[in-house]
């Protein structure tokens, strides 16, 4: 009877407690979930509903804004937090003087490297890290210039030109510039170089260089020395004889493979065979019989009156002396009687028409 009744609700009482239990431990949340670049407290394997964890923003990560809470609702479902967290940034120089910088880009975690142009070293670190404070962990390096030391000097030769610093060295790109002594003969480059190694460009030779006694020339002479031999860019001077023109050079000089650079050559008079003719000499008409023993000299022209076929004008044709080789031209004929005309007394046949 009633006992029975009082056991009975009993027992459901307790069952009701284990099923809300139950009900109860079924609505925990999980871990909260993971923002970047920030991390959550407290840490617990379960958050019952209304637990909350608080978010903050890592070291070198900088709050950008949004709610850093986050709760645990009844349903067992966080309310999640909106906070944002962004890397800091470290101030850049944006160049490096004779150098380059490369880099993705400038926030915490971040590397920038350094390096020089060819020529220059580098003096520092060859890279720095954007560190959590905003702040590079290495400071800017410097592109200093490759040095060389004293340049070398040829033997028989010597510096034209040389300028180092105060320290007595000379950098990268400088020049020096080299002459050789009296007589000898310079190989090579007459200047050298400072180089991104740090050494010298080749320097040039100094050699002794001579020549044998230069060969006469044909119908002519020249200015010579007593000795037989000739040094690197001594000369001679040469000349011709009477009525020959000189061809070339007159000066020759011992060079650098000890050889006399071009000689010149005398080029021969002309005789002109025909005497009895007018022509243009110089510009101006002129009978062959005026013109000195008749002769003419090389390179020298003579234009001839040729009459036309009906002789009614004259055409004018050049014939010029080449090395003592003359020809009058083949349509020049010479006057056979007294009163034949002179064809230089003709009309040109150009103005004629």
């Amino acid at each position: 009877g009633r006992a029975g009744r009082n056991m009975l609700h009993s027992l459901i009482v307790i069952w009701a407690l284990v099923l809300l239990r139950c009900a109860t431990a079924t609505k925990v949340c999980p871990r909260p979930q993971e923002i970047q670049g920030a991390l959550y407290k407290p840490e617990k394997l379960v958050y019952e509903p209304s637990n909350f964890v608080v978010y903050s923003c890592l070291p070198g990560f900088v709050r950008q804004g949004g709610y850093n809470r986050a709760v645990c609702s009844s349903a067992g479902i966080w309310i999640h937090a909106s906070l944002s967290c962004a890397r800091r940034q470290c101030s850049l120089s944006d160049t490096l003087e004779n150098g380059d910088i490369t880099y993705e880009n400038n926030k915490f975690q971040n590397v920038v490297r350094f390096s020089c142009k060819e020529g220059f070293v580098l003096i520092g670190a060859n890279s720095s890290t954007c560190n959590e404070s905003g702040k590079w962990n290495e400071s800017l390096p410097t592109c200093q210039s490759m040095t060389c030391p004293q340049p070398p000097v040829p033997a028989f030769g010597q510096l034209s030109y040389y300028r180092p610093d105060e320290r007595n060295v000379s950098k990268y790109q400088d020049m020096v510039k080299y002459e050789c002594h009296s007589n000898y003969a310079m190989f090579g480059n007459d200047t050298a170089t400072c180089t991104a190694s740090g050494n010298w460009s080749q320097a040039p030779e100094c050699r002794d260089v001579t020549c044998d006694r230069p060969p006469e020339i044909q119908n002519g002479f020249m200015s010579v020395l007593l000795h037989q031999r000739y040094h690197y860019k001594e000369t001679v001077t040469y000349g011709c004889k009477p009525n020959y023109v000189l061809d070339g050079p007159r000066v020759s000089f011992c060079n650098l493979t000890g050889e006399w650079t071009i000689r010149p050559k005398c080029r021969a008079p002309c005789k002109v065979n025909i005497k009895k003719a007018t022509v243009l000499y110089n510009g101006r008409k002129t009978k062959v019989d005026d013109i000195a023993h008749g002769m003419i000299q090389h390179g020298d022209t003579l234009t001839y009156y040729c009459k036309d076929s009906k002789e009614k004008c004259s055409h004018l044709t050049d014939s010029q002396c080449q090395d003592g080789v003359f020809a009058v031209p083949s349509c020049y004929k010479e006057p056979k009687w007294l009163w034949s005309k002179e064809p230089s007394n003709l009309p040109v046949c150009s103005e004629a028409s």
